[in-house]
């Protein structure tokens, strides 16, 4: 886990270094930080590697331009998601940040990519809070000036959650999600 963690300290650093006109902060520095939110509802599937099987999983998602990075070239979008999965008896809900940078392949359609990091909370006998970092990429096709859809794939390394006394496990998993959403 902290070869994820230093590697993605290492693409940032990277990235604000190549960047000539980066702005930290702009939603304090920049009078012209525009927050363009955007909420999205989500479906799709995902599945706990070790512990269980897969199952269908639901949740919302609020984005905003990233207020605390902005680069001259491309957007940075920060994700704030709550995602709920019940998987054969373990029920656990996931609130993510997870900063995308965006490539813009057309006028229509992006594509991001990008880490993160949360926190999962489960009905677990022993331990209901597990603490997780993960890596991710969206395609997202804006269906007018207000409406878009997307899709998403994201990776989640996690700390062992303890199921039942004495059964430590990793909640490692992985999910793919379609999303509806509207720009405000």
């Amino acid at each position: 886990m902290k070869r994820i963690v230093l590697s993605t300290l290492l693409l940032a650093a990277t990235l604000v270094y190549a960047e000539k006109e980066t702005k930290f902060f702009p939603i304090a520095t920049d009078a012209d930080y525009c927050p363009a939110p955007a909420v999205a509802v989500l479906g799709g599937y995902g599945e706990v590697e070790k512990a269980y099987g897969g199952d269908y999983m639901y949740g919302i998602e609020f984005s905003l331009a990233c207020p605390a990075l902005q680069l001259a070239s491309n957007d940075i979008r920060q994700q704030i998601s709550l995602v709920h999965q019940s998987d054969h008896g373990l029920r656990m809900t996931s609130l993510e940040f997870n900063p995308h940078l965006l490539f813009h392949l057309d006028e229509k359609i992006q594509l991001g990519v990008g880490p993160g990091f949360g926190v999962i909370f489960t009905d677990a006998d022993e331990t209901d809070v597990v603490f997780g970092v993960n890596v991710g990429a969206s395609l997202t096709y804006a269906v007018d000036a207000s409406y878009f859809v997307g899709a998403e794939a994201r990776y989640q390394w996690t700390t062992d959650a303890e199921l039942a006394k004495g059964v430590e496990q990793s909640l490692d998993n992985y999910r793919t999600l379609l999303k509806v959403g509207m720009h405000f």
